[in-house]
């Protein structure tokens, strides 16, 4: 058997090979927009071996050392992840087995003659041949040699696709076994980084190329209807949703608002049992999705009030907009961002607008009725939907702070903590590389609904769904997206009085919600945000999960004592902000013990203050990774 040095070596040697000859594949569809969906299928899995190949390099080691600790501590796998790479190549070096099994045949680049590539693609396989169970590292000055070589023949050649029906997909069916293969062989910790890095590659160019991401987004879509493994399948899915999310934030536009979009107020019942708080409401939605039909629905309230001026209330009613056609855009469910089905303009309140998310399949509709008695006092052939009153109580959701609060203020089973938490930075980060930031992540925006029970389509009050929770939060986000301003005047003149029962004028905000902004937001809320700024709303939230406790009961009530509202001393000033970080900064010095090591290291570094040298997105993935390990 080859021992741990050479296969590290040899590892390192083939990957360069392997990545021309990826990019050779994709170079051969790159002329003719006939072979547009082979080119999105061919891109496809050089993104999907990048993010592999890229994972072995997220520490700071470099590849020769990442491999060498690999091939020692598992020398077995090592040689099976070697084996994958020589039968790719030999495959690939093959002149009469490409164009036999797969329409594609070398062409001249530099070279002259056919007879210079039969000569060197001979070499070669005799070359990969070589590389067997007798490999050691007394052969590793020849193995760089001949790498050398093929390395200098692939930049100079390239692949045609001939014949009148080349078999396209056997490549793709190759490459796709062989990025599966190669993904088995892979440490678990590094398939973490490379399932997430696989879903920033894929939207990476959507500024520069876009086309190579509907592209890509094409060739995703395809699979995910054709694919019968089940978690390719979601894989697919998540792909082709987050390519669309990221065209849709590029794309968006105040005035592409379908009118079909826009609902009054007459259109929903707002009743007092569905209030949950001053932003935010379930709602009955009438003649939905047609005519006589009904759909419960989670309204937020927009406030317009942010300067006094028709600019200022344009400017927010843009940045609604946007929003909303950001978040109507199908997304992965991953990302628990809701969907939103239109928006409210209310005519009697030119400072009320909101937005209308659509509600879980099991919540939003089947009302829950009740018969009707007849004249005769004998049940009749209708039925009413219940009270306002017997539907919230089986259908409201509970915020993240209601259950730590009043719920479940006992503790909850760590299990489902770790779930939580998992999901919430999974979020965060897909958020972040479709380039959307969320601006308002605190536990009163991270919602619960009621469970579905296992044998009916309706919910169970007595459960909560902890695997699909959603996050809210946009009646104050300020998005930094480029978009183009509307020029419509705004439609409405002062109001008299906020008519809806539930549309309660904003209070004062509660500096207590502000300590989960990071503190330079706080300190300069109009300077631009950074991503590193979610995060650190993030890492409070994944705080209170450990400590099974809000904010504002730390260190004494501490931080509550110094809102405005509580101690009356005025806005909080530079110092009152950052005492409230190191407050919370304290707290979380005790989550070692009653979650774990790696749960605190990554609470901790989402709660650094001082900025993030290098990517963001390079250090949520690794964060995210990190958390996905854990298992109670």
């Amino acid at each position: 058997m080859a021992d741990p040095v050479a296969i590290a070596a040899a590892i390192s040697g083939l990957l360069p090979l392997v990545r021309e000859n990826f990019a050779l594949i994709v170079d051969a569809f790159v002329s003719s927009r006939e072979w547009r969906f082979c080119l999105g299928r061919a891109e496809l899995e050089q993104t999907i071996f990048q993010s592999w190949d890229q994972s072995w390099t997220e520490s700071d080691a470099t590849l020769d050392q990442a491999f060498s600790k690999f091939a020692a501590k598992s020398p077995l796998t090592a040689r099976g992840l070697l084996q994958q790479l020589v039968l790719l190549l030999r495959t690939l070096s093959d002149p009469t087995k490409v164009q036999r099994e797969f329409g594609l045949t070398f062409r001249n680049g530099h070279l002259h003659t056919g007879v210079d590539i039969a000569r060197e693609t001979k070499y070669a396989c005799a070359f990969l041949d070589g590389i067997d169970a007798r490999f050691s590292t007394r052969d590793l000055d020849v193995f760089e040699e001949n790498r050398r070589r093929h390395m200098s023949f692939l930049k100079q050649v390239h692949f045609t696709v001939t014949g009148s029906q080349p078999n396209l997909d056997d490549l793709f069916v190759r490459l796709d076994e062989f990025n599966r293969t190669v993904q088995l062989t892979t440490p678990s910790e590094l398939r973490q980084l490379a399932d997430r890095k696989v879903l920033e590659l894929m939207v990476r160019d959507a500024v520069k190329d876009a086309d190579r991401t509907r592209r890509l987004e094409d060739a995703v879509a395809k699979l995910a209807k054709e694919s019968i493994d089940q978690g390719a399948k979601e894989m697919y899915d998540d792909l082709s949703k987050l390519a669309n999310f990221r065209m849709a934030i590029q794309a968006a536009n105040p005035s592409d608002v379908p009118r079909k979009k826009i609902f009054a107020i007459e259109d929903f019942s707002f009743d007092t049992p569905y209030y949950l708080d001053n932003n935010t409401t379930l709602a009955r939605l009438f003649d939905y999705p047609t005519k006589y039909q009904s759909r419960l629905v989670l309204v937020e309230w927009v406030s317009l009030t942010r300067g006094t001026s028709p600019a200022a209330v344009l400017e927010t009613m843009d940045e609604t907009k946007v929003t909303w056609y950001i978040l109507h855009a199908e997304k992965p469910q991953r990302i628990l961002l809701p969907a939103t089905i239109g928006l409210i303009l209310d005519h009697t309140s030119s400072r009320s607008i909101g937005f209308v998310y659509q509600l879980p399949h099991h919540i939003r509709g089947n009302l829950p009725t009740r018969p009707v008695a007849s004249r005769d006092g004998q049940p009749g052939g209708a039925r009413v939907v219940l009270s306002p009153k017997a539907i919230a109580a089986q259908r409201l959701p509970t915020s993240l702070r209601q259950l730590i609060q009043k719920k479940e203020p006992g503790g909850l089973d760590l299990g489902i903590r770790f779930k939580l938490a998992k999901k919430l930075l999974d979020a965060v980060h897909l958020m972040h590389a479709a380039g959307f930031t969320h601006r308002n992540i605190h536990p009163d925006n991270i919602l619960l609904f009621p469970a579905r029970f296992p044998d009916r389509n309706e919910p169970d009050p007595s459960n909560l769904d902890y695997d699909n929770p959603i996050i809210v939060g946009f009646h104050d986000a300020r998005l930094e997206i480029e978009f183009t301003p509307s020029t419509d005047p705004v439609p409405w003149t002062q109001p008299t009085g906020l008519k809806p029962i539930l549309k309660h004028p904003n209070r004062a905000k509660p500096v207590v919600i502000d300590c989960y902004r990071h503190p330079d937001q706080r300190l300069a809320p109009e300077a631009p945000f950074r991503r590193q700024h979610d995060l650190y709303g993030v890492g409070c939230v994944l705080l209170e999960l450990g400590l099974w406790d809000t904010l504002d009961n730390l260190s004494g009530r501490e931080i509550a004592a110094r809102a405005p509202e509580v101690g009356g001393a005025g806005r909080v000033d530079k110092e009152g902000v950052w005492l409230d970080a190191e407050v919370v900064k304290k707290a979380a010095r005790g989550l070692d013990v009653t979650m774990g090591s790696v749960y605190a290291e990554v609470t901790r570094r989402c709660l650094s203050v001082n900025p993030i040298k290098g990517d963001v997105l390079d250090f949520e993935r690794q964060l995210a990774s990190a958390m996905a390990e854990i298992w109670a």
